[in-house]
């Protein structure tokens, strides 16, 4: 009797050394911080930088109007003429709707260039996981989803060598 119950238990662990094996050992899981990534690629870089040229440019736009709509209240400050009112608040109003479409304009062009990069760079981790074995790749951000992590387990620095190489 001992030496079925010996060997259903051999039966057992042998059992479960195979599971092991076949599906646990060797997994390799890995995360990358989303922050540095989207703050070292060299392609999120060149799109920011795209769209800081466009803010500057949009800001000398409203730079001018403001101007305009100052010219204006100077120039007919203290007149009592309903046609100079209306001229000031005619400039104020083009100030203000411009304002308000390069402000839409330009969230929508980011949220845009932020989809495109994030594509991007998930097509790459993609490829980069299954290249390098990977089971995961997961997304580290600040809010803290990831607790903990062993050490070698953050490939952020070789996502980033790799991806800004090409």
């Amino acid at each position: 009797m001992k030496s079925i119950q010996a060997l259903w238990a051999c039966f057992i662990l042998v059992l479960g050394l195979c599971v092991y094996l076949l599906f646990f050992k060797g997994e390799k899981i890995a995360y990358v911080e989303s922050t540095r990534i989207f703050q070292e690629y060299k392609g999120a870089k060149v799109e920011r930088e795209k769209l800081e040229a466009k803010g500057k440019e949009f800001k000398l736009k409203i730079d001018t109007l403001n101007f305009e709509v100052r010219e204006a209240i100077i120039k007919y400050d203290g007149q009592s003429d309903n046609n100079a009112k209306q001229i000031i608040q005619l400039k104020q109003k083009q100030l203000n709707d411009y304002q308000r479409s390069v402000q839409e304009s330009f969230q929508s062009e980011e949220s845009a260039v932020m989809t495109k990069v994030a594509a991007e760079l998930n097509a790459f981790l993609k490829d980069y996981g299954k290249r390098n074995g990977y089971k995961f790749i997961f997304i580290a951000n600040p809010s803290g989803t990831i607790a903990y992590a062993a050490d070698g387990t953050n490939v952020t620095d070789d996502v980033l060598k790799e991806i800004n190489s090409n």
